[in-house]
């Protein structure tokens, strides 16, 4: 129920916005005749069109796939694969980097996030609303079954494999399943360009890479061009557990259970026609992990009756939490209330609801998928208590990494924020000691909070936290943290160059390093605390209560980036405020601490 409610207060917030954005579309010239405007939206109906069949014809989009690949449709779609081009945030985060290295870091960002935009020259600062179709979609189908090579630790540098629905795409088990389909004519299929009928694809060509770990190393294995190693997931691998055991990547995310090995579904890969393909291995598309969707429901996860609905733009005008398309709203509204044009028809709304109200649904699912991950990825272990006293308490609690498979967190662990909370509280109910709780922007008491800086709020210096650090050399020796990995230049533009140096010996940048604070497979931490006696009472006996807490990034680094504005016309403090509302207690457990 929560949840519901964060969709509905940010589909308030967008409503404002985006009926701002489309007064500001609306022409200034007021001697441009009627016909002429809708001549001219025409020309732009069409041109879009035109755009949208040209893209299809080299990269199929995945709502296309959708039609005979429903069960991966609806997995991909809510997915995190999904949403790589989609959110704000890292939209904002690519900008504002490129920014402030005067452009020189390029696509590196943006070509691991959209290969299919990326290769049809699109900008690499536009909006969404303004990409073509397939492009917002991101780590989209053709970009791992149009790939034709190995391409190992690229850093999201490989090609895509052109060619429309016809062309031959590439998968695990070869062609002859397709072969067979082919061939038999209950599934009415047509194989040329220039046939009226049901369009497949006439060739699987096996490519037995896409079902190894080192497949998924192009994008998650990240090196900048100075050398500074930003990902290491797949290093992380190779060297673990897992791998000595033949475990993959895709053993514990695309199983039956996120994040461990638990073997895969069984049945069939496609339904043409209504007509399934025989029972065959299933591999999941839902690749569940540490994010989560700052958009409106409207526009993720993608839907393919919202898209022939309503444009994105028209879906942020939808006010989900007043209520439209509900009977409550509808039966009292006034008769001169007035709608967004997309929006006037009450069938229309009544439409936009029935699909909001699915969406939420598949949103709710995601995050139960997304909390299985994480639990199977972290352990909250024994409380010791070490010495209790009136002078003092003395306890420890142990963390733990439950993977085999990599580092806790891994990928872009200087964001990534997973922490304890604990709260010991006398037997009257009063807090005497509280580590781990947040300022009033969402953001721990650490070196980064704007509390702690301005000497609102006092540094939380028993916080523990796994989240990683990002150190740069300044000029003048020494390092500094940085929200974001950016080095400090000693010219008066910065650019990010080629390092000039060997890393043979060091393995990374010499301007720049990743201070890790996250668990190595198997490994543990321990968390330790010391409650002053001053703190205490005298009314024990005292109880802590120890959360295990997980949020996607922290809040300070919206205060960082928002200088470049967020998409869609999303305000800094409505992403902050959904980054939080996202925030999930992992694992809870108590102890009781008997003061005599």
């Amino acid at each position: 129920m929560q949840r519901v409610i964060i969709f509905a207060a940010l589909a308030l917030i967008f409503v404002t916005v985006g009926t701002l954005a489309i007064a500001a579309e609306t022409p200034s010239t007021p001697q441009i005749s009627t016909t002429e405007m809708a001549q001219a939206e025409a020309e732009k109906t069409a041109s879009e069109a035109h755009d949208a069949l040209f893209t299809e014809s080299k990269f199929p989009s995945a709502t296309t796939c959708g039609t005979c690949h429903p069960k991966q449709f609806e997995e991909w779609a809510v997915s995190q694969h999904s949403y790589s081009q989609l959110s704000p945030a890292y939209m904002a985060l690519q900008n504002f980097i490129n920014i402030q290295v005067n452009g020189t870091n390029g696509d590196f960002c943006i070509r691991c996030h959209n290969q299919v935009g990326m290769a049809q020259g699109e900008s690499t600062q536009i909006s969404n609303l303004e990409r073509q179709a397939t492009s917002r979609e991101g780590i989209t189908c053709i970009v791992c079954h149009r790939v034709e090579h190995m391409y190992n630790k690229a850093s999201g540098r490989f090609a895509v494999v052109e060619g429309d629905l016809l062309a031959p795409v590439f998968g695990p088990t070869g062609n002859e399943e397709l072969q067979r389909v082919l061939a038999d004519d209950k599934y009415r299929v047509v194989t040329k360009p220039d046939e009226v009928g049901r369009k497949i694809h006439t060739k699987v060509t096996k490519f037995a890479a896409i079902s190894t770990s080192t497949f998924c190393a192009t994008c998650h294995d990240v090196t900048l061009l100075n050398g500074f190693r930003l990902e290491e997931a797949f290093s992380e691998y190779r060297g673990s557990p897992a791998a000595k055991e033949g475990t993959t990547c895709q053993d514990c995310h695309m199983g039956k259970i996120q994040g461990i090995p638990s073997g895969y579904d069984f049945g069939p890969a496609a339904v043409v026609g209504g007509e399934p393909t025989k029972d065959r291995k299933l591999t999941n598309h839902i690749f569940a992990g540490p994010d989560y969707s700052l958009l409106p429901p409207g526009i993720f996860p993608h839907n393919a009756e919202a898209q022939k609905l309503a444009t994105l733009t028209d879906w942020l005008t939808f006010n989900v939490a007043a209520g439209w398309g509900t009977d409550e709203f509808e039966d009292d509204v006034a008769e001169d209330f007035k709608f967004p044009a997309a929006w006037e028809a009450i069938d229309d709304r009544y439409d936009a609801r029935e699909i909001i109200e699915y969406q939420l649904r598949r949103l709710e699912y995601m995050r139960g998928k997304r909390l299985e991950v994480l639990r199977n990825g972290y352990g909250l272990g024994d409380i010791v208590t070490e010495s209790i006293s009136a002078d003092s308490i003395k306890f420890k609690v142990r963390v733990e990494n439950l993977t085999k498979g990599h580092n806790v967190p891994t990928g872009f662990t200087g964001e990534r924020l997973v922490w304890l909370r604990v709260t010991v509280t006398d037997s009257d109910g009063k807090v005497v000691f509280l580590s781990g709780d947040t300022d009033p922007n969402g953001d721990v008491r650490d070196n980064e909070s704007s509390y702690v800086h301005a000497g609102e709020m006092p540094l939380d210096d028993q916080l523990f936290s796994l989240q990683s650090r990002f150190l740069v050399q300044s000029v003048r020796g020494g390092e500094r943290e940085r929200t974001v990995t950016i080095p400090y230049s000693t010219t008066a533009l910065p650019f990010l160059r080629p390092t000039r140096l060997s890393l043979i010996l060091t393995g990374e940048s010499t301007v720049e390093r990743n201070h890790r604070k996250g668990i190595e497979t198997g490994g543990e931490r321990w968390a330790k605390y010391v409650i002053d006696g001053s703190a205490l009472t005298g009314k024990g006996p005292y109880k802590a209560k120890v959360e295990m807490l997980a949020q996607m990034f922290p809040i300070n680094l919206i205060n960082t980036i928002q200088v470049v504005g967020f998409d869609y016309g999303i305000s800094p403090r409505a992403a902050a405020d959904a980054v939080v509302a996202g925030r999930e207690v992992l694992w809870q457990r108590q102890v009781v601490f008997d003061v005599k």
